[in-house]
């Protein structure tokens, strides 16, 4: 699609014919076919699936918006060609534009390498807050903290084109970086486009939209809540309660759970300003993923048993009541140190069946290294990646695990969610901690879960038979319910 068809495509989308004319004209989701080339000036560079082509067009129609489809989908490729699309034109690089790329540490050498290839531009990676701007660069690539630091010199450069990669990180309403990109006077402000990439935009409760769909359609927001407030928004689409915390004057609002979702999902997706498809949705060959619960035996500690007992005695709302103190931090902990002598048993009966490479999931870094000591005693090439672990050596371990030089790679859930790659190395997960949201989760899966992955994957989870492994489960599936239910786009178009 060249830069001309961008009219034609933003009519389409707009006023115009059913999205399947567009579909049509480079093959259904369905075929085997990876549709047409992503073009810059004639050259082709890299091949698009038609749902690509189609959400690329969607994202150079809109001054702000998001593309939240799946994990694993191919949304680098997407937002890229909607570079394309859009175009860096001009006599001098001034009057072309240029774009800024903001995502996470470990993603910033993927960005700089690809734009420059598939935009045949030239990208600078700003790895530092003392780096001077390179001003004969077309894009500049950095860091949420970076460009948080930066706003006020950035807002100067009147980028053309601003890209957020796992844009979940804007979520926060009171985080210095949702305010200087989203908030008033933020960065999105003083560019032409601005496009939210992420495959996990709610990871929590409804509420992690607020901050996206203020910006994306504040008019459509007002109808429904008025003062555009975020406790204008609880009131609407969340369920919440008041709690006070040891130390504090006055309690606090707590999110409990969501309402009216279908209303939301309905403003996202249906009125314009996002998109998402499942992976499922845009590739039929996408192999199955299953999963399964494993109850392992534990080995715990005298605090871990009394603990246990106490939570025996709650009502069974008394851990989620609780999840964010530090009493119940302290018994997951403790609960997944627990776990690791059969654990590591059962790892090791998958290795000797010949299921490795196995990427392993936990939560607390004590588990982590645990882990990690104890099956490199058993003589298995055993590594671990963690919120310790320095953006180049996750790039080698990524090539590790991928080139099967690894036996087990064990991950830190919450450091793992995001711009990994692991597709060909291997197929199966083990978790030894769960995360409270399901998203989290699926991120984690995502890892080999993905576009490119050509054998079904299997997960593994490892819980205990105790109440707080069973109330973790229930509390992540009703979570995953209303995830699914503001989520869902059922493959339609806007």
């Amino acid at each position: 699609m060249s830069v001309a068809d961008l009219h034609y495509a933003s009519q389409l989308l707009n006023n115009g014919p059913s999205s399947q004319s567009i579909l049509h004209s480079v093959g259904s989701p369905g075929e085997d076919t990876l549709g047409q080339q992503l073009h810059h000036n004639g050259e082709q560079t890299m091949q698009l699936m038609p749902h690509q082509i189609e959400d690329a067009a969607f994202l150079a129609s809109k001054q702000f918006a998001g593309c939240f489809s799946g994990m694993g989908s191919g949304k680098t490729l997407t937002a890229l060609e909607a570079v394309n699309l859009v175009g860096l034109q001009g006599d001098t690089l001034i009057e072309e534009g240029r774009v800024l790329v903001i995502a996470p540490p470990i993603a910033l050498h993927m960005w700089a390498e690809e734009f420059t290839k598939h935009c045949k531009f030239r990208a600078q990676l700003v790895k530092t807050g003392k780096v001077d701007l390179d001003p004969l660069a077309h894009c500049h690539v950095m860091s949420y903290e970076i460009a948080t630091k930066r706003a006020l010199e950035l807002r100067t450069w009147r980028y053309k084109i601003m890209i957020c990669d796992e844009s979940h990180a804007l979520k926060s309403t009171k985080a210095k970086r949702t305010k200087a990109i989203l908030g008033q006077g933020g960065l999105c402000s003083y560019v032409t486009h601005s496009w939210m990439l992420t495959g996990t935009p709610q990871t929590r409760w409804n509420d992690d939209l607020f901050p996206f769909i203020i910006r994306a359609g504040a008019d459509k927001l007002r109808r429904q809540i008025g003062q555009l407030t975020l406790n204008k928004f609880q009131l609407r689409y969340c369920n919440t309660r008041q709690q006070k915390f040891p130390g504090a004057r006055f309690p606090s609002t707590i999110v409990i759970g969501n309402r009216n979702t279908d209303e939301l999902n309905y403003m996202m997706f249906k009125e314009g300003m996002a998109v998402r498809r499942e992976l499922s949705d845009v590739w039929a060959a996408m192999p199955a993923l299953t999963k399964s619960r494993l109850v392992v035996d534990l080995d715990p500690s005298a605090e871990l048993r009394q603990m246990l007992r106490n939570a025996d005695k709650q009502g069974d709302q008394w851990v989620e009541e609780n999840k964010n103190s530090e009493a119940l931090a302290t018994m997951r902990r403790l609960l997944g140190i627990a776990k690791i002598k059969h654990s590591v048993a059962e790892i090791v009966d998958r290795l000797e069946a010949g299921y490795g490479p196995l990427l392993v999931g936990a939560w607390h870094t004590d588990v982590i290294d645990a882990l990690t000591l104890q099956l490199a005693g058993k003589k298995y090439v055993t590594h671990s990646l963690d919120g310790r672990t320095g953006a180049n050596k996750k790039v080698w371990l990524q090539e590790q695990f991928n080139d099967k030089k690894l036996d087990v790679l064990v991950g830190q859930i919450s450091a793992m969610g995001v711009s990994l790659n692991l597709q060909r190395g291997g197929n199966r997960i083990i978790v030894i901690e769960e995360d409270w949201s399901p998203a989290v989760m699926d991120q984690f899966y995502a890892r080999l879960h993905r576009m490119g992955q050509e054998q079904p994957v299997h997960v593994d989870t490892f819980v205990s038979d105790t109440k707080l492994d069973k109330a973790i489960a229930r509390i992540s599936g009703t979570k995953r319910a209303e995830h699914v239910r503001v989520l869902a786009n059922n493959g339609d178009r806007l």
